[in-house]
């Protein structure tokens, strides 16, 4: 990836439905490559997806949550490869300190929010998870 790239990146962050054009125009390249540099990016799997984040917090049904987890093992691709097979699972990252990952979920009820954290701890070589439930972004951002 070049710095082209990385420019592209933050504007799809900041707005993934701007113009092709109005992209193009800020980077200083044509509408073609900005098109061309997004499908690569997908087809790299450096963008997983786009999706939608609602202004209005009242609006938002979904439960968000963060499961903290421990691993057995010391090579964590077997873990990483279940947990991406969980759908309600929308973020991966790992960790410093006593946990290895943090994944974050976005169920529509707790009964669900149960039924992945099960899913979570039936994987072999978790040992060990602690879960958190998003109240309310104090940020505004």
């Amino acid at each position: 990836m070049d710095e082209i790239d990385h420019a592209l990146l933050r504007l799809l962050k900041s707005d993934a439905r701007a113009p092709l054009s109005q992209m193009a125009a800020k980077i200083g390249v044509s509408r073609g490559t900005v098109r061309n540099r997004i499908e690569r990016l997908v087809n790299q799997k450096v963008i997983e997806r786009f999706t939608v984040k609602l202004a209005d917090a009242d609006i938002e049904s979904d439960i968000i949550a963060f499961a903290l987890i421990r691993l057995h093992a010391n090579d964590g691709r077997r873990t990483l490869i279940a947990l991406r097979k969980i759908s309600s699972i929308t973020a991966i990252h790992t960790l410093s300190g006593p946990y290895d990952l943090v994944a974050e979920l976005s169920v529509s009820s707790l009964k669900q929010l149960d039924h992945v954290l099960d899913d979570i701890r039936n994987i072999p070589d978790v040992a060990e998870t602690q879960s958190h439930i998003k109240l309310v972004n104090v940020t505004g951002r």
